[in-house]
């Protein structure tokens, strides 16, 4: 049986951006303004401790489910909580996002996923909206395959923002996932443009093998180089739906992707404990991650 907190399917929460403020998001970012932008730090909702404490192991919520544009490249899983180097080149679909919020410029990690508009990014809850009393960010762009300060395929400016009312209205780190659609330009969407985009995948079991990708941005890193994890999931230790995989990744990463060793996309960096910073936790992609993104990638 899955956790009856797990099976709340999340309720939609979206931002329709309009075409000026698109163009203005696309000039805004310059290469410096890139440098100097900074991880954000969500807030958690104070009663966010006050939940069911019902973690369950191999189970999931709902029927398994993968979107696949393509077949995926299978990814070797090698213990260990350092971070290593990624190779954007390998996983061009891998990025960062920019984006602007009352506290100043922000950077966080993304992926482009399989999707019927071609155009559909994950990343976490907090990378697009403040979570409780917060609102969404604004001037959002997409840089793919990002490496030592330049994107070769340039930026895509969101055109829509998505996210759960959960992390919307209490910051629920189990519901810390979003997607972003991006625009197309010139009649090209952004998977033309970098000629990939992994599979995403619904519903699996847990305490799977993972390889997280990020770009750490404060201390030790700085946030220029694509890095990973690899790691076997298992349950947080706060009673939480979430997982945890070993990396010492740091804030920069968030909503960086979780890959199973097929190459599907099955969560996001989201949230370190400051007691276990070798560990990184990521929400469970379930039937509420699986609703947002029905929503995203049907735009």
């Amino acid at each position: 049986m899955g956790n009856a907190h797990e099976r709340a399917r999340s309720v939609v929460e979206a931002l329709e951006v309009p075409a000026a403020d698109r163009i203005a998001a696309t000039e805004y970012w310059t290469p410096r303004r890139m440098a100097q932008a900074r991880p954000p730090v969500p807030h958690v909702a104070e009663n966010a401790q006050a939940r069911i404490r019902d973690v369950f192991s191999g189970a999931h919520s709902g029927t398994p489910r993968t979107v696949s544009s393509a077949a995926p490249s299978p990814l070797v899983v090698a213990a260990g909580s350092q971070s290593s180097l990624g190779d954007p080149s390998s996983v061009p679909h891998v990025g960062k996002v920019f984006f602007s919020t009352p506290s100043g410029d922000k950077v966080c990690s993304a992926n482009l996923v399989a999707s019927e508009n071609r155009s559909t990014v994950a990343t976490a809850g907090h990378c697009l909206h403040d979570g409780a009393g917060g609102g969404f960010a604004e001037r959002f762009v997409f840089a793919p395959a990002y490496d030592e300060g330049e994107s070769e395929h340039g930026v895509w400016a969101a055109t829509e923002l998505v996210a759960s009312q959960q992390w919307v209205q209490t910051s629920d780190l189990e519901h810390d996932y979003a997607f972003a659609v991006v625009e197309e330009k010139n009649g090209r969407t952004v998977q033309d443009e970098v000629g990939a985009s992994s599979p995403i995948t619904f519903n699996e079991s847990r305490g799977l093998d993972y390889i997280a990708y990020g770009y750490p941005a404060a201390a030790p890193y700085d946030g220029q180089t694509l890095r990973r994890c690899e790691g076997t999931a298992s349950d947080d230790p706060a009673g939480r739906s979430t997982q945890g995989i070993d990396c010492d990744m740091t804030g920069g990463a968030s909503g960086g992707p979780w890959f199973l060793s097929g190459g599907e996309q099955n969560s996001v960096n989201s949230y370190k404990y400051d007691a276990d910073p070798d560990s990184m936790y990521g929400p469970y992609f379930g039937d509420g991650a699986e609703q947002l993104y029905d929503h995203a990638s049907s735009k």
